[in-house]
């Protein structure tokens, strides 16, 4: 079962390897679609950019560019709609975004897109998934881009409770506003939790995953998953949050798999294999643990198909029908006949029916130094090999697996050309055969 799934493994790393260059523009085509058609239908305030003709633009930029252009799209997105509905709302933001934008290039080191993952996948409660995954592939850094994407989804829900709110320009109400906007925001305690619970994930995945023993990855995912549980369970109580414990158990597990299942394509160890390797330098000496990762090689089958004449040819004791086979034995020994087999009549010398007949003249000369030899070309084979006594060997039984050793013997043997020779020269006595 592990070597199927690690086959199928190998077939999809491969086939990844293979169509990459088009698979990662779709991929990123459609998280950016979902992003974008997301925040419309989160603060779609202006129609006129909730056009599908704006999301479609927008996330065909977003394909061919680094995730942080989708980051500043999407935050410029919001803008425009936060613009349309409260200019006083959307400088404030602005503010805002230019903070978060600034940390998050200076930071993020390749991971600016999980700004706007956590968004798109904490309505599903699959937001979890993220610090665990970031754990695996990166550095305590990353809890940067995670903060940033949580404070861009909290500030979703103010925009949608301020944005209907009038101001007047007189300068006490708008500083007056302004206090209420920023008491939100700072007041919005489950932000932190998230911020503070998702940071220590990180950096508890990315250190149990260094440590030196086995498994030390699967480990480090599962201790992870374990402070996600505690940690917005202590916050809730800490802070008399309204959390669905149950819920956070279960997702937590679920968004455990899904990691467990990226780490398994980035790398499987094999801990069975472990060596431990000794050096030194002018400066250090090394200890050196070596884990091998499983690198398993795909099965091949060789498939030979055969005809039904073969199948018939191969059971029923006849010959294939073969070039090589006719040209070994009907060009090397005159007296196999390749179709018909041996003749039904020990000692026969004629004609397949008539088993006494002669071919010619019989002569005391037909007789050579091995015997008396048959070149009839009659449809029975006769080796007609005298072992001294009178007797010949044919046994008359038809093709048999020992006869065709011996044909195959005779005919690619040494001896052949002076048997030919005779063959060619005079005709054997048939009766002295027997």
């Amino acid at each position: 079962m592990l070597t199927k799934i690690l086959e199928i493994r190998n077939i999809v790393i491969d086939t990844y390897r293979k169509v990459r260059h088009i698979v990662n523009p779709i991929v990123k085509f459609i998280v950016a679609l979902l992003v974008f058609s997301n925040l419309n239908s989160a603060i779609g305030f202006d129609p006129r950019f909730a056009k599908t003709s704006v999301v479609l633009i927008l996330s065909l930029i977003s394909t061919f560019t680094p995730g942080g252009v989708m980051v500043f799209l999407a935050m410029a997105l919001t803008l425009l709609h936060v613009y349309s509905a409260s200019l006083y709302l959307a400088i404030l933001i602005l503010l805002v975004f230019i903070v978060l934008y600034a940390a998050l290039m200076r930071f993020s080191n390749g991971h600016a897109i999980c700004a706007v993952l956590i968004p798109l996948l904490a309505p599903l409660n699959l937001h979890y998934a993220v610090p665990l995954v970031l754990g695996c592939i990166a550095t305590p850094v990353a809890a940067l881009p995670c903060a940033c994407g949580i404070v861009f989804y909290y500030l979703i829900d103010v925009i949608k409770n301020f944005s209907d709110v009038s101001v007047e320009l007189d300068v006490d109400m708008l500083i007056e506003y302004y206090n209420e906007l920023l008491d939100v925001i700072v007041g919005q305690k489950g932000m932190y939790i998230v911020i503070v619970v998702f940071a220590i994930v990180i950096l508890v995945v990315f250190l149990l995953r260094r440590l030196p023993f086995d498994y030390s990855f699967l480990i480090s995912i599962g201790a992870g998953a374990v402070v996600n549980i505690i940690g917005f369970l202590i916050g809730s109580l800490k802070f008399d949050l309204s959390i669905s414990v149950g819920s956070i158990i279960f997702m937590t597990l679920v968004c455990a798999l899904i990691a467990v299942a990226v780490d398994f394509m980035k790398r499987v160890l094999d801990y069975t294999a472990i060596e431990h390797v000794q050096f030194e330098d002018d400066d250090f000496y090394y200890y050196v643990k070596a884990v091998p990762k499983i690198k398993i090689s795909m099965t091949n089958h060789n498939i030979r198909v055969l005809s039904p004449r073969d199948n018939d040819a191969r059971y029923s004791g006849g010959y294939p029908d073969d070039e090589d086979y006719v040209s070994a034995y009907s060009e090397q020994a005159p007296g196999y006949d390749l179709y018909n087999g041996y003749d039904d009549e020990i000692g026969g010398a004629g004609l397949e029916g008539d088993p006494g007949a002669h071919v010619g003249e019989n002569s005391s000369e037909d007789r050579n130094a091995y015997g008396n030899y048959d070149d009839g070309y009659d449809d029975g084979y006769d080796d007609g090999y005298d072992d001294g006594s009178g007797g010949s060997f044919d046994d008359g039984n038809g093709y048999e697996e020992e006869e065709e050793n011996m044909a195959m013997k005779y005919a690619m043997s040494d001896m052949d050309a002076d048997y030919e020779s005779d063959f060619e020269e005079e005709e054997m006595d048939l009766d002295d055969k027997t």
